[in-house]
């Protein structure tokens, strides 16, 4: 009851008190804002005012000491903030109400508007602390409706996100439309998609039917495209040196191939197998080809080349 509050709880934005009870305030084991501001020296034994940290509104104040004292009601407008001051406060429990309440919401995708999910995106940008499945479940959610969200970034002019974390977004978004793939950055999809596809190669047999070797030049030509997005967005040069290290890679894993084939095959000295693909490529003098090749004479620097036919 109102009469048997004991200290006054004060939001220095727009200078409104609330009445509290300090054993709910500050409790055994967390509270410890409130603890000190109780113990500060001046401060009234018998209605301590405890001022709320600056820049925490009068709307998320509100809302944090109602859940403080037991309300599961939750303002998606305030999310962010209250989860922010909780931490502050040293009530892990409203914290991690906050959080359950934004997984949620993120989860649903309907509970927050393209304004609000693009807030939620550029705070986990900058936050420490925010766990990682928030953090997916943000970009997640954002990429959902990343059309209405990059919108509302462009009004915004890029106080919230710069214009290359908004390219790198729309490519990330393209990349969840085509094979369902979340990723927090381009670099990381890279990354883990040039591991995978160098894994799925060093497995591939000489032998492997032809759509096998097909699927896996489509998937190569698809981490191509997008690398030249990073490109665009971080860099020539970066992605270049990342193109020529893939490839390198690459052409080592055909090498081999091309050593056990040639060797299998009991091939004469000095003669090797050449692995075609769908992309032309260099057929060496010494060179023992695959029937039904489409080949090309280049006339002016006198040499052949070779690919799958169309």
């Amino acid at each position: 009851a109102k009469q048997f509050t004991d200290c006054l709880v004060s939001v220095p934005a727009g200078g409104y008190r609330f009445p509290a009870h300090r054993v709910i305030l500050a409790g055994t084991e967390d509270g410890h804002f409130f603890d000190a501001a109780f113990r500060w020296p001046g401060q009234s034994e018998s209605k301590p005012i405890v001022s709320m940290p600056d820049g925490l509104s009068k709307e998320a104040a509100d809302m944090l000491l109602k859940l403080r004292y037991g309300s599961y009601e939750v303002q998606a407008d305030r999310i962010l903030e209250a989860r922010h001051f909780a931490a502050v406060l040293d009530w892990p429990t409203i914290r991690q109400t906050c959080e359950d309440r934004l997984e949620v919401l993120l989860a649903q995708g309907q509970g927050l508007d393209a304004e609000s999910l693009l807030a939620v995106v550029s705070h986990a940008e900058e936050s420490l602390d925010m766990p990682p499945h928030l953090k997916i479940g943000a970009l997640t959610a954002a990429l959902r409706q990343w059309n209405k969200v990059t919108e509302v970034a462009e009004i915004d002019g890029g106080a919230q996100l710069s214009a290359s974390r908004r390219a790198e977004l729309g490519v990330l978004s393209r990349i969840r439309d085509r094979d369902g793939h979340i990723t927090w950055s381009l670099e990381e999809y890279l990354h883990a998609a040039a591991d995978d596809l160098l894994d799925w190669e060093s497995r591939l047999e000489v032998g492997a039917p032809r759509k096998a070797k097909v699927n896996m030049e489509g998937a190569w030509a698809h981490w191509q495209q997008m690398l030249f997005e990073y490109g665009y967005i971080f860099g020539v040069e970066k992605a270049e040196e990342w193109r020529r290290r893939v490839a390198a890679r690459r052409e080592d894993l055909r090498l081999g191939r091309s050593t056990a084939a040639s060797n299998s095959m009991k091939l004469p000295p000095g003669k090797v197998w050449f692995e075609p693909t769908a992309e032309w490529r260099e057929v060496p003098p010494n060179a023992i080809c695959p029937a039904g090749l489409d080949f090309r004479f280049d006339m002016e620097t006198q040499k052949n080349y070779a690919r799958w036919l169309p």
